[in-house]
């Protein structure tokens, strides 16, 4: 097996979804979020793993997701939530997927189709209430939609929900705006004798700082695999979730270098005494970004190795100098512990200025995943 590996544990993934249960109330469900390939950690595997530790249904971004998990055996409700092209549309039936639906051409394209294939089609209508990306933005329009959806043949309107855009910031101020918008037009669907089953509006920052966004369903993605995305509000909320993947690989090879011996491409480094360098065999082709180059760092026998030199698509340098007796063959971590030490997502999306859903998304398939304890 090649050397760079990701162990997938899901034990871990499994007690964050207990934990994450024991935050809510207990009629309110988890629809967990397992698009991207489960944001790197592989969708059946986390799916079963999600489904066996309690989460009632499960969301992807896209149809080809859906049909993945299908396929896979996965019966539950799966809700694609980035909408459908009219290509699509044949997955979504054949493969008996939900569908979230913002415009009255869609719903009326699907409904026909549906019905020329004797199916009806689950529908979550999407509210956009700020966050500016797809959804019904008014409000007005949002109730015909969802009286014209009620009303169709073919339709099953079975869940109505927003995305907020600001969960994760210390000032709720905007996403209490974002609710109070939505809770209008569920009250209006109310009004207009319309009850979908499920209503959700939190994602995992906002399960943790928003309460009151629970309703009866949440969907919680990055807080299943160990993260919780910015700020926690409140103390007393703080959820007990541990990073459910590491990632693996060995020492190739070391060598001594002098002083104005340069490495990699760019010679962007060059030693200003003599150093021990030790080559790994994993670069931006797997997914570790070069923007990591001269600053970024592994573990090494418990201690911290600094990359040197620009990370190449395959290989990266890093000084092991002050790790004494690192050997061909040692175990590298570049996401997860050793020793007492660690080093997880979110330092890594820390030190180039991004967030720990690139750095997991971001993880190369051609990196091989274990199903283990990490």
């Amino acid at each position: 097996m090649r050397p760079t590996r990701v162990v997938i544990d899901l034990i871990k993934l499994e007690n964050n979804i207990k934990e994450i249960k024991s935050q809510l109330d207990s009629k309110t469900a988890i629809m967990a979020i397992v698009k991207a390939n489960a944001y790197g950690h592989g969708i059946l595997e986390v799916a079963k793993a999600a489904l066996k530790s309690g989460a009632h249904s499960l969301g992807v971004a896209i149809p080809e997701e859906g049909v993945k998990l299908r396929r896979g055996g996965i019966d539950c409700d799966i809700l694609v939530l980035g909408g459908f092209a009219t290509d699509q549309i044949n997955l979504i039936l054949d493969y008996n997927l939900s569908i979230c639906l913002f415009s009255l051409d869609s719903a009326m394209l699907i409904n026909k189709l549906a019905g020329e294939k004797r199916k009806k089609v689950k529908v979550h209508l999407k509210v956009d209430t700020g966050m500016g990306r797809i959804g019904v933005r008014d409000r007005e329009e949002a109730v015909k939609l969802g009286i014209a959806i009620n009303q169709m043949e073919h339709l099953i309107l079975e869940g109505i929900f927003t995305h907020f855009s600001s969960a994760d910031e210390p000032d709720q101020n905007y996403s209490s705006i974002q609710l109070d918008r939505f809770v209008s037009v569920v009250n209006d669907f109310r009004r207009a004798g319309i009850h979908p089953v499920w209503i959700h509006a939190a994602n995992t920052a906002s399960m943790v700082n928003f309460p009151k966004s629970h309703f009866n369903m949440v969907r919680i993605g990055i807080g299943i695999y160990g993260y919780i995305p910015g700020h926690a509000l409140d103390s007393k909320r703080v959820i007990k979730v541990e990073p459910v993947l590491s990632w693996h690989t060995r020492v190739l090879h070391i060598k001594s270098i002098g002083v104005g011996s340069a490495i990699s491409y760019g010679r962007t480094y060059i030693a200003q005494e003599p150093r021990i360098i030790a080559t790994l065999p994993v670069g931006y082709g797997d997914g570790y970004s070069r923007l990591l180059s001269n600053k970024g760092w592994v573990l090494i026998r418990g201690k911290k190795a600094p990359i040197v030199g620009n990370i190449c698509m395959d290989q990266m340098m890093v000084d092991v100098t002050d790790i004494p007796g690192t050997e061909v063959g040692d175990d590298v971590v570049l996401i997860g512990r050793q020793g007492d030490r660690s080093i997880f997502a979110d330092d890594l999306a820390k030190l180039y200025g991004t967030i720990s859903y690139e750095v997991l998304t971001g993880i190369s398939a051609r990196v091989p995943r274990i199903y283990g304890e990490s």
